[in-house]
């Protein structure tokens, strides 16, 4: 039979108590690096487009029925005007593209025949645009249809696109990113705000 002293028997608990507190704190670490990792590392998986599911859409402007309305996924800017009661007497049709896929969350405004000429002259009017231009699929030439948006301030904002990519994977996660292109301020922003989206 062993038999420990006193002595020994307080030495071994001692250093059961040690190993068991240096096992837990390490539990402990890899739990909080998993956690950690897991918050940094979100995975994004993205729906379907096109294929099932439903967008929502605010149509406005000149149509017989304005309002926020349920489409099916991958629904047209047409499939908007009709679901809104169809255009009204008004209405230019010629100013949008009745082709355009529309996404969740799009204001679709249909502008009139009065709107053009004074369009024309100030450049273009958020009733102009069918849908909000994308600031990760736009080329350099779509983000100069934006008012305020010429050649330089488009390979601006395609650069610090690209950067973004390159840095983290992601481009732009929200349209206020556009204060961060250099010389676009808060009133070049203004002006573009409610035409673009991420």
């Amino acid at each position: 039979m062993f038999y420990l002293s006193r002595a020994e028997q307080v030495a071994l608990v001692a250093i059961l108590a040690l190993l068991l507190t240096g096992a837990g704190v390490l539990s402990y670490a890899r739990g909080q690096h998993s956690a950690d990792t897991g918050r940094s590392e979100p995975i994004f998986v993205p729906a379907p487009e096109g294929v099932g599911g439903e967008i929502v859409v605010d149509v406005s402007g000149a149509v017989a029925q304005p309002g926020v309305y349920r489409l099916n996924g991958g629904a047209l800017v047409s499939d908007a005007v009709e679901r809104a009661g169809g255009p009204a007497p008004e209405a230019d049709l010629t100013a949008l593209n009745l082709a355009a896929r529309l996404d969740d969350g799009d204001k679709l405004v249909v502008p009139t025949r009065s709107d053009s000429p004074q369009s024309a002259e100030k450049g273009p009017s958020p009733s102009a645009f069918a849908r909000r231009i994308s600031l990760n699929q736009a080329t350099a030439e779509e983000l100069e249809s934006l008012p305020g948006i010429g050649p330089v301030y488009a390979q601006r904002i395609v650069a610090y696109r690209e950067k973004k990519l390159r840095e983290g994977g992601r481009g732009f996660q929200s349209a206020d990113e556009l204060l961060n292109v250099p010389g676009i301020g808060p009133k070049r922003f203004a002006a573009v705000r409610d035409l673009v989206t991420p």
